[in-house]
């Protein structure tokens, strides 16, 4: 856990948290109660009996006062499965600490809060192809397996979104955490196209690193990209500090409007 810089004060906050999720997605018994019916106790609604209905849930006392056969709906409790799917390219290594660093801190805690309320938690990771990282983990004692698997991450290579999508079908319907710094052409609208097919409830969440929200460059300059290697040589004015501030204010106008598209939420 100290190696994701989950200390246990940080723990003893996240267990007083649980997952949102605004709609129920289908999965084995847990804790998470459902808008769909199931097999608990907790009585739900009535309606007409149809063939192929289970004979024990039909209200024989209503069929004695109206003749008619009816079936009682008990609400279900249903898990959530938690996937994230962390960038391990190679411009998430940057930063100090780096943000693939940040990432695995951030899907650690949210692992964790997840096994702790009897939901499901697996991790998987992107750059050019994807990787199930774990399976889905149930209970607190899967804990420690999960986070010895994130504090294992390592960035390369280059991020493509279209990997996931090529992968989602291999995770649970639930939510669906895409870690990254969202840097890369093109940007997430096949992957989190082909999320919504399977079920899944995307959530886009950027990270940045200090350096690269509020540069402090000056003067004249080689700039390398961390995963393509293209080269460019640039004179870092104030204006031209400026114009980048525009850029990345204007790519965050687009992810949100990507993440609207798709009915995803946007967490920078």
């Amino acid at each position: 856990a100290r190696a994701l810089g989950l200390t246990p004060e940080v723990l003893a906050l996240l267990d007083r948290m649980t997952l949102p999720s605004r709609r129920p997605v289908l999965g084995d018994a847990g804790q998470r109660r459902s808008r769909r019916t199931g097999g608990s106790v907790e009585f739900a609604d009535f309606r007409a009996y149809v063939p192929g209905d289970d004979f024990r849930r039909v209200d024989w006392n209503a069929y004695a006062r109206h003749e008619r056969l009816i079936v009682r709906l008990h609400s279900a409790d249903e898990d959530v499965t938690l996937t994230q799917w962390i960038d391990t390219s190679a411009s998430m290594a940057y930063g100090e600490p780096s943000k693939l660093r940040a990432a695995a801190s951030l899907a650690g805690a949210l692992g964790y809060v997840a096994l702790g309320t009897y939901d499901r938690a697996c991790v998987a990771t992107f750059a050019s192809e994807a990787r199930m990282l774990t399976p889905r983990l149930r209970g607190r004692s899967a804990t420690h397996r999960l986070w010895v698997a994130l504090a294992g991450l390592d960035g390369s290579g280059r991020t493509d979104f279209s990997a996931i999508g090529r992968a989602a079908t291999r995770s649970a319907p639930g939510i669906a955490l895409v870690i990254s710094d969202f840097l890369s052409h093109p940007g997430p609208d096949a992957a989190l196209a082909a999320l919504r097919g399977a079920g899944q409830e995307p959530v886009l969440v950027r990270l940045l690193s200090r350096q690269e929200v509020e540069p402090d460059l000056r003067g004249d300059l080689r700039l390398v990209d961390a995963e393509t290697h293209a080269a460019v040589e640039v004179t870092v004015t104030p204006a031209t500090l400026t114009a980048y501030a525009r850029r990345l204010a204007d790519r965050t106008d687009a992810l949100r409007s990507i993440g609207a598209r798709h009915r995803a939420r946007f967490v920078d």
